[in-house]
C-alpha cells in the first residue's frame, strides 16, 4: 500500500491531475477547486500510508484490520461501478483489502 501510495502520489498526479489542471480550473465557480482536487489527490494516498501501519502496527485489534480491509474492498467496488473498470485503482484497493482480512486471521 505504501508502494501504491508512492505512485498514487506521483506518477497518477503528473498523468492524471495534471492534465485535468491544465486547461484551467475544472470547476470555474469555485475558485478553490485546483486546490482541493490537489488536497483530495494526496490525501487519499496519505490514508492509504495510514492504513498500511494501523494494519502492520503490532497491537491493532483484529476487528479494526477488517474493518480496514472491508473498507478498501468498498473504496475497489465503488470504483469498479464509477469508472467502469476504466480506472485501474480497483485492483490495488481490493488486494489491500483482501490481504489486510487475511492477516487479520494469521
Amino acid at each position: 500500500m505504501v508502494i501504491i501510495a508512492t505512485l498514487h502520489s506521483t506518477g497518477g498526479a503528473s498523468s492524471v491531475l495534471d492534465p485535468i489542471l491544465a486547461n484551467g480550473n475544472p470547476h470555474p465557480d469555485m475558485e478553490i477547486a485546483p486546490t482541493l482536487l490537489r488536497y483530495l489527490w494526496h490525501s487519499l494516498s496519505a490514508f492509504m500510508v495510514l492504513s498500511a501501519a494501523a494494519i502492520i502496527w503490532p497491537e491493532t485489534p483484529r476487528a479494526l484490520v477488517i474493518v480496514i480491509g472491508v473498507f478498501w474492498i468498498g473504496l475497489g467496488l465503488a470504483d469498479i461501478a464509477t469508472s467502469k473498470f476504466a480506472h485501474p485503482g480497483w485492483i490495488p484497493m481490493g488486494i489491500a483489502g483482501l490481504l489486510a482480512i487475511i492477516g487479520a486471521y494469521k
